[in-house]
């Protein structure tokens, strides 16, 4: 009988561990999200220096670039959430990408510097963030 005790107290304590670890997990790529969306905002800039944003995205307005670096970022991006958009025009551009805790909540960058948390998702091709 003090076995079957020490089973179900020990297999409720590892309940709460793997609950925990989860949320930790989904924090972590929260955090992973914003930052390389930060690193886009910067990688932006640099494609940028010739003069324009267009084709930042391929055909303004889809989770695909033609510049490496950029696109590096993409895929990373997208290994951890596949819910993204993106949208470029020759003096513009967005990205956001949907976390991980909260499918409500999306986080946006743009030329204007904007960097925010919305529970709107930006339409394909935006160049402004919600």
């Amino acid at each position: 009988m003090e076995i079957l005790v020490v089973v179900a107290i020990i297999a409720f304590l590892a309940a709460i561990v793997v609950a925990a670890l989860s949320t930790a997990q989904k924090k972590g790529q929260d955090a992973s999200i914003k930052t390389q969306l930060d690193s886009l905002r910067s990688q932006a800039e640099i494609y940028a220096v010739v003069g324009s944003y267009n084709n930042l995205f391929t055909g303004n307005n889809t989770w695909a670039s033609a510049d490496s670096a950029t696109q590096a970022i993409l895929t990373g991006i997208n290994k951890v959430t596949t819910v993204h958009t993106a949208g470029s025009s020759g003096n513009a551009w967005a990205a956001q990408a949907q976390l991980k805790t909260d499918t409500t909540q999306y986080m946006c960058v743009d030329s204007l510097a904007e960097a925010k948390l919305s529970t709107t998702a930006m339409a394909a091709g935006s160049t402004v963030c919600p």
